[in-house]
Protein backbone atom coordinates (compact mmCIF):
# COMPACT_ATOMS: atom_id res chain seq x y z
CA UNK A 1 0.00 0.00 0.00
CA UNK A 2 0.83 3.70 -0.96
CA UNK A 3 0.57 6.03 1.91
CA UNK A 4 1.52 9.09 0.68
CA UNK A 5 3.33 10.28 -2.33
CA UNK A 6 6.10 13.06 -1.77
CA UNK A 7 7.66 14.21 -5.06
CA UNK A 8 7.52 17.23 -8.13
CA UNK A 9 4.12 18.03 -8.79
CA UNK A 10 4.99 17.98 -12.87
CA UNK A 11 1.17 18.18 -14.59
CA UNK A 12 -2.02 19.28 -13.69
CA UNK A 13 -5.32 17.75 -15.31
CA UNK A 14 -8.55 18.05 -14.75
CA UNK A 15 -9.36 15.84 -11.57
CA UNK A 16 -5.69 14.49 -11.93
CA UNK A 17 -2.00 15.28 -11.24
CA UNK A 18 0.88 13.27 -11.81
CA UNK A 19 3.68 14.00 -9.70
CA UNK A 20 7.64 12.98 -10.24
CA UNK A 21 8.73 10.57 -7.21
CA UNK A 22 12.46 9.40 -8.20
CA UNK A 23 11.80 9.04 -11.90
CA UNK A 24 8.45 7.55 -11.75
CA UNK A 25 5.43 9.71 -12.54
CA UNK A 26 1.99 8.69 -10.45
CA UNK A 27 -1.37 9.43 -11.77
CA UNK A 28 -3.02 10.24 -8.97
CA UNK A 29 -7.39 10.83 -9.20
CA UNK A 30 -7.59 14.08 -6.51
CA UNK A 31 -10.29 15.27 -4.67
CA UNK A 32 -11.49 19.21 -5.23
CA UNK A 33 -9.92 19.73 -1.94
CA UNK A 34 -6.62 18.18 -2.63
CA UNK A 35 -6.48 20.25 -6.40
CA UNK A 36 -7.41 23.37 -4.13
CA UNK A 37 -4.07 22.84 -2.27
CA UNK A 38 -1.91 22.30 -4.64
CA UNK A 39 1.30 24.60 -5.13
CA UNK A 40 2.69 25.43 -8.67
CA UNK A 41 3.58 22.88 -11.47
CA UNK A 42 7.35 22.23 -10.53
CA UNK A 43 7.04 22.47 -6.89
CA UNK A 44 7.39 20.12 -4.61
CA UNK A 45 4.22 18.70 -3.25
CA UNK A 46 3.32 15.45 -0.73
CA UNK A 47 -0.37 13.79 -1.38
CA UNK A 48 -1.85 11.46 0.65
CA UNK A 49 -2.74 8.22 -1.29
CA UNK A 50 -5.17 5.16 -1.45
CA UNK A 51 -3.63 2.61 -3.87
CA UNK A 52 -6.76 0.32 -4.93
CA UNK A 53 -5.57 -2.77 -7.32
CA UNK A 54 -8.34 -5.06 -8.94
CA UNK A 55 -7.81 -7.71 -11.72
CA UNK A 56 -8.17 -5.19 -14.25
CA UNK A 57 -7.17 -1.80 -12.51
CA UNK A 58 -4.26 -0.40 -10.76
CA UNK A 59 -5.06 3.11 -9.24
CA UNK A 60 -4.26 6.08 -6.92
CA UNK A 61 -6.35 8.46 -4.77
CA UNK A 62 -5.06 11.45 -3.71
CA UNK A 63 -6.14 13.75 -0.77
CA UNK A 64 -5.51 17.28 0.97
CA UNK A 65 -4.84 15.62 4.48
CA UNK A 66 -5.29 11.79 6.44
CA UNK A 67 -8.96 13.48 7.62
CA UNK A 68 -9.79 13.35 4.24
CA UNK A 69 -8.54 10.35 3.40
CA UNK A 70 -10.24 8.55 6.39
CA UNK A 71 -13.84 9.43 5.89
CA UNK A 72 -12.91 8.44 2.24
CA UNK A 73 -12.17 4.93 3.27
CA UNK A 74 -15.37 5.23 5.26
CA UNK A 75 -17.44 5.79 2.33
CA UNK A 76 -16.09 3.17 0.37
CA UNK A 77 -16.56 0.39 2.94
CA UNK A 78 -20.34 1.48 2.26
CA UNK A 79 -22.42 -1.33 -0.05
CA UNK A 80 -22.52 0.23 -3.28
CA UNK A 81 -20.11 3.01 -3.43
CA UNK A 82 -16.77 2.53 -4.85
CA UNK A 83 -13.73 4.79 -5.08
CA UNK A 84 -14.80 7.17 -7.87
CA UNK A 85 -18.11 7.89 -6.13
CA UNK A 86 -16.33 8.65 -3.08
CA UNK A 87 -14.12 10.95 -5.01
CA UNK A 88 -17.71 12.27 -6.54
CA UNK A 89 -18.77 12.77 -2.91
CA UNK A 90 -15.79 14.36 -1.54
CA UNK A 91 -15.41 16.77 -4.10
CA UNK A 92 -18.95 17.79 -4.18
CA UNK A 93 -18.95 19.22 -0.34
CA UNK A 94 -16.92 20.16 2.75
CA UNK A 95 -15.84 17.21 4.96
CA UNK A 96 -17.77 19.03 7.89
CA UNK A 97 -21.15 19.29 5.57
CA UNK A 98 -21.00 15.55 4.74
CA UNK A 99 -19.85 14.36 7.99
CA UNK A 100 -23.07 16.96 9.69
CA UNK A 101 -25.36 15.39 6.74
CA UNK A 102 -24.65 11.33 8.19
CA UNK A 103 -25.07 12.59 11.71
CA UNK A 104 -28.11 14.17 11.60
CA UNK A 105 -29.15 11.47 8.99
CA UNK A 106 -29.81 14.30 6.46
CA UNK A 107 -29.65 12.23 3.23
CA UNK A 108 -30.48 15.27 1.01
CA UNK A 109 -26.77 16.76 1.12
CA UNK A 110 -25.20 13.82 -0.48
CA UNK A 111 -27.91 12.63 -2.93
CA UNK A 112 -27.19 16.39 -3.89
CA UNK A 113 -24.17 15.57 -4.85
CA UNK A 114 -23.34 14.21 -8.98
CA UNK A 115 -24.49 10.73 -9.43
CA UNK A 116 -25.50 9.83 -6.05
CA UNK A 117 -29.02 8.43 -5.52
CA UNK A 118 -31.22 9.17 -2.64
CA UNK A 119 -30.75 4.92 -2.37
CA UNK A 120 -27.53 5.11 -2.12
CA UNK A 121 -27.16 8.45 -0.24
CA UNK A 122 -29.48 7.00 2.60
CA UNK A 123 -27.36 3.66 2.68
CA UNK A 124 -24.26 5.88 3.54
CA UNK A 125 -26.28 7.38 6.04
CA UNK A 126 -27.41 3.84 7.68
CA UNK A 127 -23.94 2.26 7.74
CA UNK A 128 -21.75 5.36 8.86
CA UNK A 129 -24.12 7.15 11.39
CA UNK A 130 -22.69 4.95 14.07
CA UNK A 131 -18.93 4.80 12.80
CA UNK A 132 -18.08 8.62 12.39
CA UNK A 133 -16.70 10.01 15.30
CA UNK A 134 -16.48 14.14 14.10
CA UNK A 135 -13.86 14.54 16.38
CA UNK A 136 -11.73 12.40 14.49
CA UNK A 137 -12.31 14.93 11.13
CA UNK A 138 -11.37 17.96 12.58
CA UNK A 139 -9.17 20.47 10.71
CA UNK A 140 -8.35 24.19 10.99
CA UNK A 141 -11.00 26.34 9.56
CA UNK A 142 -13.80 23.43 9.63
CA UNK A 143 -16.27 23.49 12.20
CA UNK A 144 -17.92 20.29 12.81
CA UNK A 145 -21.75 20.22 14.51
CA UNK A 146 -21.53 17.04 16.30
CA UNK A 147 -25.59 16.48 17.48
CA UNK A 148 -28.92 16.50 16.29
CA UNK A 149 -30.01 20.34 16.92
CA UNK A 150 -33.87 20.62 16.47
CA UNK A 151 -32.86 24.22 16.32
CA UNK A 152 -31.18 24.16 13.05
CA UNK A 153 -34.19 22.94 11.21
CA UNK A 154 -35.98 26.21 12.36
CA UNK A 155 -33.15 27.89 10.90
CA UNK A 156 -33.36 26.71 7.88
CA UNK A 157 -36.92 27.86 7.25
CA UNK A 158 -36.24 31.46 7.94
CA UNK A 159 -33.53 31.22 5.88
CA UNK A 160 -35.20 29.75 3.04
CA UNK A 161 -38.03 32.53 3.60
CA UNK A 162 -34.77 34.79 3.02
CA UNK A 163 -34.80 33.49 -0.35
CA UNK A 164 -32.00 30.96 0.01
CA UNK A 165 -32.19 27.38 -1.46
CA UNK A 166 -33.05 24.65 1.41
CA UNK A 167 -29.77 23.01 0.79
CA UNK A 168 -27.75 26.30 0.71
CA UNK A 169 -29.74 27.16 3.95
CA UNK A 170 -29.02 23.94 5.64
CA UNK A 171 -25.26 23.83 4.75
CA UNK A 172 -24.59 27.77 6.44
CA UNK A 173 -26.77 26.99 9.28
CA UNK A 174 -25.14 23.70 10.05
CA UNK A 175 -21.25 25.82 9.46
CA UNK A 176 -22.54 28.43 12.09
CA UNK A 177 -24.57 26.25 14.30
CA UNK A 178 -22.72 25.24 18.21
CA UNK A 179 -24.72 23.43 20.23
CA UNK A 180 -26.52 25.50 22.58
CA UNK A 181 -27.45 28.15 19.82
CA UNK A 182 -31.24 29.32 19.61
CA UNK A 183 -33.54 29.36 15.51
CA UNK A 184 -32.64 33.09 16.13
CA UNK A 185 -28.70 33.31 16.87
CA UNK A 186 -28.07 30.42 14.09
CA UNK A 187 -29.67 33.05 11.76
CA UNK A 188 -27.97 36.09 12.78
CA UNK A 189 -24.81 34.20 12.51
CA UNK A 190 -25.72 32.91 9.18
CA UNK A 191 -26.55 36.39 7.94
CA UNK A 192 -23.48 37.63 9.22
CA UNK A 193 -21.70 35.22 6.97
CA UNK A 194 -22.95 36.06 4.29
CA UNK A 195 -22.66 39.45 4.51
CA UNK A 196 -26.52 40.27 5.08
Amino acid sequence: MIGFIKGILEEINEGTVTVDCGGVGFLIAVTNSCMANLPDVGSEVKIFTYMHVSEDEMSLYGFASLEEKKLFLQLISVSGVGNKTAIQILSAERMSTIISSIINEDATVIASCKGIGKKTAERIIVELKDKIKPLDYILPNEAVVPVKNANIDEAVVVLTSLGLNKNEAMRIAREVANDDDSAEQIVAKALHNMGK
